[in-house]
């Protein structure tokens, strides 16, 4: 029998506060719900737990070794995550314990990985006009799968590109944010450093705060499409393209030129991919729009503009290196190219110099 996992946005808070199952079968089936949901830290514990029983011991071995074998190779999986190599024999060490696999074991992985591409090209699939049921139902049923925050992402920007069904974005966004802690939460040695982790929490917080903000905006209220927008914009550090266009246009609608002047400067001095060229020319034409309202020409405009993100570019040098210069070093305890241990309190006093490169 196959297990998958059934979790629907609107289930999330209880989910989190649901009774664990008992007895090895019941612990084994939820441990690969919880890992096919990408809950790694709790199916992990629970399949440790299953190995103890005889009935359950090779399926579970099984499944810890698909959890530490995608750990010591996680590396750009999901956004953050790095792969821990220190996994990789624990993999071994496991499949070796559980001997050879069944056939259903493994047809449960491939049905569940096949589950979730199905899911991705039905959202993909969508027709501009398809109904909002339609795309709520095809988002619900993704989610259901695996409710990382990408899911609920992707969901909730599709429905706001297509102006639609807002109450249910927002919705997303509530439940997205939980989801997303959790997500983070369960997976955070993969993120490798603690200071990665605390900056996903803060870019999952302010990617749901940007879509509330948004999906406000669309339904009219302006006061608390600002407040949301602007609890992102502050968890961004303003260094989110899509959050600034939003808070150029909000500023627009209540007529504050220069607040939108200064959100569509941050706009064109972060659209640099190749990708946000005609997010980048949108927003230079609107920018120079608000300035012909001045009696500004097209000409003066270009001048402005040229001289205006080169001081932006000089005050976020200066900012930085303000954010840095004078400062006490925090305690950090680091290994060297051998494994020793080193513990830079030792060398209060000394000139260090520090070479941070990823080993993994």
């Amino acid at each position: 029998m196959l297990v998958l996992p059934i979790l629907a946005a609107s289930h999330v808070r209880a989910q989190d506060q649901a009774i664990r199952p008992s007895g090895s079968q019941a612990i084994l089936n939820q441990g690969k719900a919880d890992w096919f949901a990408m809950r790694t830290k709790t199916a992990e514990q629970e399949l440790i737990s299953a190995t103890k029983s005889p009935a359950t011991a090779a399926e579970a071995h099984y499944w810890l070794g698909r959890i530490y074998d995608f750990k010591g190779k996680a590396e750009g999986a999901f956004p953050g995550f790095h792969e821990d190599v220190s996994y990789r024999p624990r993999a071994e060490a496991e499949f070796k314990a559980a001997g050879t696999p069944k056939p259903e074991w493994i047809a449960e992985a491939e049905a569940v990985e096949n589950a979730l591409k199905a899911a991705d090209a039905a959202i993909a699939k969508l027709p501009a006009d398809a109904s909002a049921a339609d795309v709520r139902a095809a988002i619900e049923a993704r989610i259901k799968l695996r409710p990382d925050p990408m899911s609920y992402i992707a969901g909730a920007n599709m429905l706001l590109g297509r102006n639609a069904d807002l109450p249910f974005v927002l919705r997303l966004a509530a439940d997205g944010k939980i989801a997303g802690e959790r997500f983070i939460r369960e997976n955070e040695s993969s993120y490798k450093l603690d200071g990665k982790v605390v900056a996903s929490l803060d870019r999952n917080a302010a990617a749901f705060a940007d879509i509330a903000g948004w999906a406000l905006y669309l339904q009219g209220d302006v006061t608390g499409a600002e407040a949301r927008l602007a609890e992102a914009a502050r968890l961004f550090r303003d260094n989110d393209l899509n959050n600034q266009q939003h808070l150029a246009e909000l500023s627009v609608r209540k007529g504050d030129q220069n607040a939108a002047e200064d959100h569509y400067l941050n706009v064109i001095e972060l659209a640099n991919a190749p990708q946000n060229v005609e997010q980048r020319a949108k927003a230079q034409i609107a920018l120079f729009t608000l300035r012909a309202k001045t009696g500004e020409s097209f000409d003066e405009s270009k001048t402005w503009l040229s001289e205006m993100l080169e001081r932006k570019r000089e005050q976020r040098r200066a900012a930085l290196l303000s954010n840095m210069q004078g400062r006490k070093l925090p305690a950090l305890v680091l290994k060297d190219l051998q494994g020793n241990k080193v513990d830079l309190r030792a060398e209060r006093g000394n000139v260090v110099l520090l070479n941070f490169f990823a080993a993994w």
